[in-house]
């Protein structure tokens, strides 16, 4: 069965050094209503492959090679302005740090408006309640005074739940969460899972960017282990937790086990 995303052959590399390659010969699909896990820890090359599929690298930098496919739609090779249109539409994404994802010095009602806007023709007014609808479906509390409220003000929990709301405004049907819940407490790490897993019921993609095998657990359906820019293992998230075959997941594995355990 064919998938929503299909990556085929990536490979990241500096062109100062074209030898090196970042991600090496990246294989995996996204499918409607699953979620996939990709793991590893930092410098594995999780975000990297995300960047790549987002076309948000340099290209004076960085070369990227191989196949990003949506719908049979060529993503590598799109013109700018398409894949602007495309990236928030159909495609959406989270990042690991909300703060930087909002000018603080613009409130956050005027950042969203202008998103909306970014992607429809409509006048500043309709865009405000498209932004409101859009906080109040995240369940956020006083969506009126959060949209007159600046960055600086509101705890990253929020800020990681209105850039999720922000990012389901157009609907897409692929959603890549970055880290979406490091930087969170307890509480607020609860919230967002559990708004992710209702996103993944109404059959949206979900690509999960981490290093807590935990997130992994909860919400996905197949995990993809990463190190050094390359795949060292695949399968079923719960195999992959039962009977892993790498000496590095089961690393991973022990790892979290050990901090469950608060050792």
């Amino acid at each position: 069965m064919n998938g929503l995303l299909e990556v085929k052959n990536l490979c990241v590399g500096l062109k100062e050094q074209p030898s090196r390659l970042i991600v090496k010969h990246v294989d995996f699909t996204l499918r409607q209503g699953k979620a996939l896990a990709l793991v590893g820890e930092s410098g594995s090359g999780k975000t990297m492959t995300c960047k790549a599929l987002m076309r948000l690298l340099n290209r004076k930098k960085f070369e990227v090679s191989g196949s990003i496919r949506y719908r049979e739609v060529g993503l590598l090779t799109l013109k700018e302005k398409e894949m602007r249109s495309l990236c928030g539409s159909k495609i959406a994404m989270i990042i690991q740090h909300p703060m930087t994802a909002f000018n603080p010095t613009i409130k956050i009602g005027v950042q969203i408006i202008e998103s909306i806007r970014a992607h429809r023709k409509i006048g500043k007014k309709e865009a405000y309640e498209i932004g409101i609808q859009a906080l109040e479906q995240m369940h956020l509390p006083r969506c009126e005074q959060l949209m007159n409220s600046y960055s600086y003000t509101l705890s990253g929990g929020m800020l990681q739940r209105i850039m999720i709301a922000v990012a389901l405004i157009h609907k897409p049907e692929i959603l890549i969460a970055d880290e979406a819940t490091t930087a969170l407490d307890v509480k607020n790490q609860s919230i967002v899972l559990e708004e992710l897993d209702q996103l993944k019921k109404k059959g949206i993609a979900l690509l999960l960017v981490t290093h807590d095998l935990g997130v992994a657990a909860k919400l996905a359906d197949d995990m993809v282990v990463m190190k050094s820019g390359e795949i060292i293992e695949r399968g079923a998230v719960f195999k992959l937790f039962a009977s892993p075959r790498e000496a590095y997941t089961k690393e991973l594995l022990g790892a979290r086990i050990m901090k469950g355990a608060g050792l």
